[in-house]
């Protein structure tokens, strides 16, 4: 399906490994150019070269920080602007979900959890907002495009903190949808199930005790399977395209229907 993606420019924040490398391959897929971004130099260079091996290296760029620190947030804004001037999508993918046991929370640990999961992607879009030209004329928006977590739409067991900082990053989404979305922008948000892939929490488990974790699959989402990598990027890409062009401070919920509410 082509989603008239083709040269758009992304950028796909915490893109180095899981769901965020898969999320720039789908958008290179439709013919993007796509800025990854990793802290660890070892995952981002990885990163690099298996989509360089795959897609045309002129379309593939790295930048290697943490974006949560605002100098490195200001570096990569100069390196996007030196180089194309402009952004097309955002995608505001940086998240961490290892938290602390129920009530075992405090102060800091809520703020550490607000940081990375909220307050990187507000750093972001404060800083590149004046970089995404908004359109008006033929309905070919630039968007934003959060990825949140079921544990941020209702209590699924999650750690606390975690869910209460993926909450509040879907009521950013939706509230600041109605501002930009009147100048041309349209802001939407993600919101993944179990995602299976190398190296995520479900593969820890499933290595240690797999006839468990199946059991607890099949319990909770009625399609009895994990979701995949590819559905979220799938996902992200239509959300970005003109196929979504009416489609506005909506928080996509990617579950297999596990969520009640």
């Amino acid at each position: 399906m082509d989603l008239a993606l083709n040269n758009k420019i992304i950028l796909v924040t915490g893109s180095s490994k899981g769901i965020g490398f898969g999320i720039a391959k789908s958008f290179l897929e439709e013919g993007s150019t796509v800025i990854i971004n990793g802290r660890d130099e070892k995952n981002i260079n990885r990163a690099e070269k298996k989509l360089i091996n795959k897609f045309n290296s002129k379309r593939v760029y790295k930048f290697l920080g943490d974006i949560n620190t605002k100098s490195v947030l200001s570096n990569l804004y100069q390196f996007i602007e030196k180089k194309f001037q402009k952004l097309d999508h955002l995608v505001c993918n940086v998240g961490n979900g290892q938290s602390v046991s129920l009530l075992q929370e405090n102060d800091s640990e809520f703020k550490r959890m607000l940081d990375i999961n909220l307050m990187t992607a507000v750093n972001c879009v404060t800083k590149f907002i004046p970089m995404i030209q908004p359109s008006l004329k033929n309905e070919d928006f630039p968007s934003i495009t959060f990825v949140s977590s079921i544990c941020g739409v209702e209590a699924i067991g999650c750690p606390i903190a975690y869910a209460s900082a993926k909450a509040a990053l879907i009521s950013y989404s939706k509230n600041l949808s109605f501002p930009l979305g009147k100048k041309g922008i349209r802001v939407n948000s993600v919101s993944p199930g179990n995602i299976m892939f190398e190296g995520s929490t479900w593969d820890g488990k499933m290595k240690i005790d797999p006839i468990k974790t199946n059991q607890i699959i099949e319990n909770n989402v009625p399609l009895r399977c994990f979701g995949s990598i590819k559905d979220i990027g799938n996902a992200v890409i239509f959300l970005a395209s003109k196929r979504a062009k009416f489609i506005n401070g909506a928080n996509l919920i990617i579950d297999g229907g596990q969520t009640r509410t």
